[in-house]
């Protein structure tokens, strides 16, 4: 069982540990007690929500009375959405290579396919594939790579419908 709380910020120097933005003072936030640092990790209510959903329903119900938990809740859906892996992204330039295949992703626009991927035995690194290369350098199965991949993406339909297509 995770030690978490939900408290109103005693001050502005608290960051998010999900977003990396400022917790600002009296703002409620969400906070994960670290044993080996003897302190919490905060985090903005629903970033904390979509970390660790279980132990924010626990610190929830301990607070009392979130008038908006709901929302908070649903907003938890979509934070990390275009930065956690694997993801399809538009590639801002036509300067990355394929971990793949080893050819340019290009023209500019294309999207393209991140995952972080092993180098070295514990050594891992954010590489760029084209997007139908990305079940050659994923160890998940298809279906579970699409399914993380268009969770974690913020894509068109039009841009899902294709990554679904080159998948």
């Amino acid at each position: 069982m995770t030690q978490s709380i939900i408290e109103a910020a005693k001050s502005s120097r608290s960051k998010c540990g999900e977003c990396k933005k400022k917790i600002d003072k009296g703002e409620l936030r969400f906070g994960v007690y670290q044993e080996r640092w003897d302190s919490y990790r905060w985090y903005h209510l629903a970033c904390g929500a979509a970390q660790d959903r279980e132990a924010f329903l626990e610190a929830a119900e301990k607070y009392g009375k979130l008038e908006n938990l709901d929302q908070i809740l649903e907003d938890a859906k979509s934070v990390g959405k275009g930065t956690k892996t694997p993801r399809v992204e538009v590639a801002p330039s036509a300067r990355s290579s394929c971990v793949v295949c080893e050819e340019k992703i290009e023209p500019k626009g294309t999207l393209r396919g991140v995952l972080f991927r092993e180098v070295e035995p514990d050594t891992w690194r954010k590489g760029f594939t084209h997007v139908e290369c990305m079940t050659q350098v994923s160890d998940l199965d298809r279906e579970v790579l699409l399914e993380q991949v268009l969770e974690n993406s913020l894509l068109t339909d039009e841009q899902a419908e294709q990554v679904v297509d080159e998948l």
